[in-house]
């Protein structure tokens, strides 16, 4: 709890200055580090100055917690009750009344209130904290907030900043005051500690060292420090891996140890402020939600992996990817900070130093690296047609705006002169992806008898997958989840769980039994309940019942960028992209329909459809007339351009004939660094390629990160292991996945009589034997006796209860069968007992499998 009064807080010391800026200009940014008190103070500054008289002071945060945190705090410090004077409003929460006069908010409630009110005329001051993070919604807000301010001269806004390029606000708001704010801060001891190179023969050995590092680390910082700890990790899945490790330990009972990430629940997430039970240090694992969103008092000692998880939209394929990225200079600073707001700290690095010179500056902006449709959508409704020369804070690409136009016109949302269509008017109601919104919008429009069951679908598409996978009870898990399996896909599934879990007197029991996150359904039913609302709102009734081809009629209308047709090589391809698998997580894993749409296609290790339902031609043509027909065009195109058309003599295989050059033997070409070691390439058939050598691909495995492996000189290489004696593996394949591969198996080849090949197991009769066989999965052999090129030992079956082991030479088909074949097994003895030690081998084999999909 806090010692100090709030007037005491630094702030204050600039509370003058504040108010005489405000009063000769209209915009000023004020720049402080965390702990200065300018995200709860200067609201009330604003209103004991008398701001409130003339209108509602607004305050926008990026984050769910941080706007709960800070309306309570402001709450109890000027003796009121929410919603009174103070309140807070988020989507599908609204603390809020007709006396609120401090109003904390989502920056989307914000953009949703312009809808109706583009001048904000009942505000008289908004305050946009947190600007630094730099999200979507944050550069839309400022630049819709510069166009109020051309208009009206007795609005105010205020710009509250970390110290991070916080001179980049001023000059955007036309070279406004900056006023900035001093705040003690104690000297932070940086200790660089890296986890060592990992075992490679171990399961996720990247990971499995930094958990060991961090319970090493957190070992010694409980003998040192005597304050709390906080932990920075890039994501949930690792966060509770980690808590998992922690409690372990025989000192964990020393610890008080909470976990801090965005979907976590609201009493959760305020755990964090609480004190420790007596005798216990608190220690909060969280991710990047805790660099500058919410102040934990007490922290004298960071331990930051210097990781978080962002996303990254192609607006061209209308692809996304959730990347793992070491963060940027000023995210780690921002993270040391955080050990030294009450006293000297420490702050443990687990990277070296040359590992954060070589880091950028700042993360890169949020506006370059997502998509666009929904800000787009929100401009044509506030009437700004001219999209590009829109005035954001950092321009985004001129691709990232024509995809978004694109995304809306395939959606049926703009009219050729960029205003709305009445379609289009109808998705703004919704504060949904433009995607999701058109698929209510075409139940209200065409098929009323399924406007229930689509909004149960747009509620579970809004949020994150309530499925679990707990480590060690993946079998358990999958046996679970296979009970609201459909032969219709996904989207029928969804309907089976809502209607069991709405269903279940209780609740907890339920999604416990079943591994399923209840919080995540808690919310699907939320969005669903105020979804309905909306379409009351409009005097349409909420009806159900209609037939699964209306059903899917409307979920692919709004998907229709996720349509897929089947190509000959038995993957898919939508309008724009090819090479699509079925996520293994899906009911139509291995099930090859001629027509799917996806929920989403999200690029991991290759591009996976998410959330999959098949669709018939009929359904094809009921939501855009020849649309089977464009789908099957943009194949025939595709071949076209790759070898037809005038682009000069091809073979009649379509592929163009080779120079000279590069048909010649193997050009050799300067080697290439990773992590101080140099590895040979050369050129062959024009691409170049890196010639691993295992042993000294095993010693730089872990300390490479993704984003090296991605970036603009390496995106393209390509690579082999080379195991000796001549041996070769992964040939041709892309570096991601060679390092991956490096650090999570062991790939030195076993001879081929070390393992049960030809053999033929039956669970009926063979169980024992089939389970230890099973950890021969994803070994690596020889592909042919004698032969140089090696493969991967996999799993198959017949679908009938026979097994066997088989090498494939090629990875992802090792990896797609063994899975598919481990998904059999499972759904298989579903009914039948099994022992305690194949279920953790199964579980351990599935984790495993299943990280290749997800990473």
């Amino acid at each position: 709890m806090q010692n100090f009064t709030p007037q005491e807080l630094p702030v204050y010391r600039q509370k003058q200055r504040i108010l005489d800026m405000l009063e000769t200009g209209n915009a000023l940014v004020v720049e402080s580090p965390t702990g200065s008190g300018k995200t709860t103070q200067l609201p009330v500054i604003l209103h004991e100055a008398g701001y409130t008289g003339n209108g509602i002071i607004g305050v926008t945060q990026p984050r769910r917690i941080a706007a709960i945190s800070v309306s309570e705090f402001i709450a109890a410090q000027l003796h009121t009750v929410m919603p009174d004077l103070i309140g807070y409003k988020m989507r599908f929460e609204d603390r809020t009344g007709p006396d609120t006069r401090i109003k904390i908010m989502t920056d989307g409630i914000l953009l949703q209130e312009m809808k109706l009110d583009p001048w904000l005329s009942k505000y008289a001051l908004i305050i946009v904290d947190e600007a630094h993070e730099r999200s979507l919604n944050i550069d839309f807000v400022l630049g819709l907030l510069k166009r109020i301010l051309l208009v009206r001269k007795d609005f105010k806004v205020i710009i509250s900043s970390a110290t991070i390029n916080a001179g980049l606000f001023s000059m955007y708001f036309d070279d406004c005051p900056v006023v900035k704010i001093d705040t003690p801060v104690y000297p932070v001891t940086v200790i660089y500690d890296p986890p060592p190179v990992p075992a490679t023969e171990n399961f996720t050995a990247a990971e499995e060292a930094m958990l060991d590092k961090i319970v090493s680390v957190t070992g010694r910082a409980l003998q040192n420090t005597g304050g709390h700890i906080l932990t920075f990790l890039p994501g949930e899945r690792s966060i509770k891996n980690c808590i998992e490790r922690l409690t372990a330990q025989s000192w964990s009972r020393k610890l008080h140890i909470l976990p801090l990430y965005g979907r976590l629940g609201k009493e959760e997430q305020e755990r964090i402020f609480d004190d420790p039970p007596p005798g216990k240090q608190k220690m909060i694992v969280s991710t990047n939600i805790a660099e500058t969103s919410v102040t934990i008092n007490g922290v004298t000692c960071v331990i930051d992996s210097g990781k978080a998880k962002l996303n990254f939209y192609n607006p061209r394929t209308y692809t996304a990817s959730l990347l793992e990225t070491p963060v940027s200079k000023a995210s780690c600073n921002q993270r040391k900070g955080r050990a030294g707001r009450t006293g000297p700290g420490i702050c443990y690095r687990l990277y070296d130093r040359q590992d954060f010179e070589r880091r950028p500056l700042y993360t890169t902006e949020e506006i370059y690296r997502t998509d666009l449709s929904e800000v787009v959508l929100r401009m044509a409704e506030l009437g700004i047609f001219d999209f590009e020369g829109f005035d954001f804070i950092s321009p985004p690409s001129a691709e990232g705006i024509t995809g978004a136009v694109e995304t809306l016109n395939l959606l049926g949302a703009l009219n050729p002169d960029r205003s709305l269509s009445k379609t289009g008017e109808m998705m703004c109601l919704f504060p949904l992806l433009p995607r999701l919104s058109r698929m209510i919008v075409e139940a209200v429009l065409h098929y009323p008898a399924v406007l229930e069951e689509v909004t149960v679908a747009a509620a579970f598409l809004s949020v994150q997958s309530p499925f679990l996978l707990p480590p060690g009870k993946e079998m358990d898990a999958r046996r679970a989840h296979l009970a609201f399996r459909d032969p219709q896909g996904d989207f029928l599934s969804f309907l089976k769980i809502f209607r069991r879990y709405t269903a279940a007197k209780r609740k907890d029991r339920f999604c416990k039994t079943n591994f399923l996150d209840e919080r995540i359904l808690a919310e699907i039913v939320n969005i669903k309940q105020q979804m309905e609302s909306i379409v009351s709102g409009t005097g349409i009734p909420l009806t159900s019942g209609g037939t699964v081809r209306e059903y899917l009629t409307c979920i692919a209308t709004g998907m229709i960028q996720f349509v897929c047709v089947r190509d000959r090589k038995g993957s898919y391809r939508t309008l724009t992209t090819d090479r699509i698998q079925i996520h293994p997580g899906s009911c139509l894993y291995r099930e090859t329909p001629q027509y799917i749409v996806a929920g989403e296609i999200v690029r991991t290790s290759r591009m996976y459809a998410m959330t999959v339902s098949p669709v018939t031609p009929e359904i094809l043509e009921d939501i855009r007339p020849g649309l089977q027909n464009m789908l099957s065009g943009s194949r025939k195109k595709e071949r076209q351009e790759a070898g037809g058309g005038d682009a000069g003599e091809y073979t009649r295989r379509g592929k163009k004939p080779r120079t000279e050059k590069e048909t010649g033997s193997k050009d050799h070409v300067p080697p290439v660094v990773f992590a101080g070691t140099a590895f040979q390439s050369e050129k062959e058939k024009g691409r170049r390629t890196i010639l691993f050598p295992l042993k000294k691909l095993e010693q730089v495995a872990a300390q490479v990160n993704k984003e090296t492996l991605l970036s603009a000189e390496t995106k393209k290489m390509r690579g082999k292991i080379l195991t000796g004696n001549g041996g070769i593996l992964l040939d041709g394949m892309k570096l991601p996945l060679i390092f991956k591969a490096a650090r999570e198996l062991n790939l030195h080849p076993v001879p081929q009589d070390a393992w049960p090949r030809k053999t033929n197991f039956r669970t009926a009769e063979n169980l024992a034997e089939l389970e230890q066989a099973l950890p021969w999965i994803l070994r690596v052999t020889q592909a042919k006796e004698g032969g140089k090129t090696l493969g991967f030992i996999t799993l198959y079956t017949d679908g009938q209860g026979t097994y066997w082991l088989k090498v494939s030479k090629g990875f992802h088909t090792a990896v797609n069968e063994s899975l598919a074949s481990l998904e059999s097994f499972i759904e298989e003895t579903s009914a039948r007992t099994v022992s305690q030690q194949c279920k953790e081998t199964v579980s351990t084999l599935y984790g495993k499998l299943n990280a290749f999909f997800t990473d």
